[in-house]
């Protein structure tokens, strides 16, 4: 008897054929042609709007191999290979190129002519209803946002995922939905907040809060959330960005619903920190930032060798004391002059700027290389997501798979930003890579700006007693400490 191999693919929605039914179908068709099947390929709960499927890419490498033993596939029906017509052309002219035929259970066998157009018929309808499927997903989120509930993805800073039953029982379980609820971190969201609101820069707002300003950007996209709204749409799909378009869609198309969860700003606060986000004016918003970053050139980088912190006061940097009584002053200006002076003293020392120079290529060489892994990444999300917004409209995890677009949504933006710094970063790196401890020596000593040349530094080490220490961002220390000299 001649060998054939079978494919099986199931998918979650419920009123899909099981592989065991398609196994049945295809034992009596392998019967009735007398044929054996010598290899079953099975892809359990896959979507067939992908070709990510570990059967799947199987079944194509065995295409391939000449000594595979079998000349003929059996499927229950074309949907069962792809539910999108180019992914089904792709296999059906890999399988002509290698000399296998296709036998499907469940489509009647005709003359070649109609056999073309019946296959054509067949692709164009399991697409159509893929192409249903995602939008019926998609239709069943945006009812849920309309209804105030999370679309998915994790709680924004300042708040928490809280979990409430609907009234609907599903498969004898009820089922949960999530709103927002402030979280422990409500207070210091609101602070940074209402600070950017006022105007106050970013790093400076940062700061205050002892958080990087780097991880605080989309925050402020989110303020329309921070004002107790659920916003949901803001990002183009990945395919229009490529044209040239913004990341972020124009404000007319963002899908708002309002007054969900409580707020921790206004309304008027979030169209403030909106409103600098989308204006042009950088060269104001610079100014405004060195401006507020000068008066206190030092701030969140002053601590003791026990973790203490050093903080503005007035025209001083104060030690903070856990038991509430005043701790040690130190003049600002003074302070802020001797770690100036002593960064200009140190990148004039040969062996000081060798071994940053030295720290500097150390540190370039492991930043290219991680785009790749990025991109990866992002490929393997995006085809969760799709595959997820086709699975939502089961009746029984429609809900939960609505939730799992909305978060795989997040972390692929998540990603795609990581990947975009990644790429500066690495122009940078090979930029860094090039420099020679002569071009570094007069790169530092040509600043001119203090905060350029602080820039350098991770932390200062500043004891009670006012000795100091100078900590740079590649874990390298100033040769020797300092204490600054403080007016009589």
């Amino acid at each position: 008897m001649s060998k054939a191999a079978a494919y099986v693919r199931s998918s979650k929605d419920r009123s899909d054929v099981s592989l065991s039914a398609q196994l049945h179908e295809l034992n009596a068709l392998a019967a009735s042609r007398g044929l054996t099947i010598a290899r079953t390929y099975r892809d359990a709960v896959k979507s067939g709007s992908t070709d990510d499927r570990p059967a799947f890419q199987e079944l194509i490498q065995d295409l391939k191999n000449p000594r595979r033993g079998w000349s003929t596939l059996l499927v229950y029906d074309t949907s069962r290979i792809a539910r999108g017509r180019y992914i089904a052309q792709a296999f059906k002219h890999e399988c002509r190129r290698r000399a296998v035929d296709i036998l499907y259970a469940k489509i009647p066998e005709t003359d070649p002519v109609s056999a073309v157009i019946l296959d054509a018929v067949f692709e164009a309808m399991d697409e159509v209803h893929s192409i249903m499927s995602r939008e019926k997903g998609v239709a069943g989120m945006r009812e849920n946002i309309r209804r105030g509930w999370r679309a998915g993805g994790r709680a924004p800073w300042g708040y928490r995922l809280h979990h409430e039953t609907t009234g609907a029982v599903r498969q004898g379980r009820p089922v949960m939905k999530s709103k927002l609820v402030p979280s422990e971190d409500a207070s210091t969201a609101r602070r940074f907040l209402t600070a950017r609101a006022r105007g106050v820069p970013r790093a400076v707002a940062a700061r205050d809060i002892e958080m990087s300003a780097a991880t605080l950007v989309d925050i402020e996209w989110n303020a329309l959330v921070y004002a107790g709204h659920t916003v949901w749409g803001r990002h183009r799909p990945k395919a229009e960005r490529g044209t040239g378009k913004p990341k972020r869609r124009p404000r007319s198309e963002w899908q708002i619903q309002p007054d969900t969860h409580d707020a921790l700003i206004t309304e008027a606060q979030a169209e403030a920190i909106l409103a600098q986000l989308e204006t042009s004016e950088i060269g104001a918003a610079v100014s405004r930032a060195k401006a507020g970053m000068s008066r206190y050139l030092l701030s969140g980088l002053l601590q003791t060798s026990d973790g203490r912190r050093w903080v503005a006061a007035g025209r001083s940097y104060r030690l903070r004391s856990d038991h509430g009584a005043r701790g040690r002053m130190v003049p600002a200006a003074a302070l802020e002059d001797a770690v100036v002076r002593q960064i200009r003293d140190d990148f004039q020392r040969p062996a000081f700027v060798a071994e940053f120079a030295a720290a500097v290529r150390c540190h370039a060489a492991a930043g290219p290389g991680s785009l790749q892994g990025l991109d990866a990444e992002i490929a393997r999300l995006r085809k969760q997501r799709d595959r997820a917004a086709k699975l939502a409209i089961s009746e029984a995890d429609g809900d939960i798979f609505a939730a799992m677009v909305g978060d795989l949504g997040r972390q692929i933006e998540a990603i795609e930003r990581e990947a975009t710094a990644s790429v500066a970063e690495d122009q940078v790196q090979a930029e860094l890579r090039s420099l020679t401890p002569t071009r570094i020596r007069e790169i530092f000593l040509g600043m001119e700006s203090h905060e350029a040349l602080v820039g350098a530094l991770s932390h200062i080490t500043l004891e009670p007693d006012l000795s100091c220490r100078l900590h740079y961002g590649l874990s390298m220390a100033s040769p020797r400490g300092f204490e600054p000299l403080l007016p009589p």
